[in-house]
């Protein structure tokens, strides 16, 4: 039983992440301005931010404006990011500044859920190990 609950709180912290990059997108375009997503690995935490400070670099830069940040239960580690400098971000359009992969990991389960970014769509999937 106690496996099960932890697969189910794996896919619960993919779930968030999938959704929070689905705000992220939704505020740039309904607001008309770049919003992203950082990924702190280290601090096992993401960002929600506007890119506001150098919006041409597509990068989460110190002076931000932060949404929200979200710090994953220590039995989760952020892995395998292929986003450059650790960040998407979306354009008003809709679309991202890159395709690119993110995985929440369970050391205990031996298990990750992954979220993939379609940069021209800006379309979020989730996968599961």
């Amino acid at each position: 039983f106690d496996k099960f609950f932890r697969q189910q709180r794996l896919k619960s912290a993919g779930k968030d992440l999938l959704s929070d990059l689905r705000l992220a997108r939704s505020y740039a375009v309904s607001r008309r301005a770049q919003y992203g997503i950082y990924f702190d690995q280290n601090a096992r935490q993401y960002v929600l931010f506007k890119d506001v400070v150098n919006p041409s670099n597509y990068t989460y830069d110190v002076g931000d404006s932060v949404v929200k940040t979200v710090s994953l239960s220590s039995i989760f580690s952020l892995n395998n990011c292929t986003f450059p400098n650790t960040a998407v971000v979306y354009l008003s359009t809709g679309s991202a500044s890159s395709s690119g992969t993110v995985d929440i990991y369970n050391a205990e389960l031996v298990k990750y859920v992954r979220t993939d970014v379609l940069a021209s769509t800006g379309r979020v999937r989730l996968t599961q190990s």
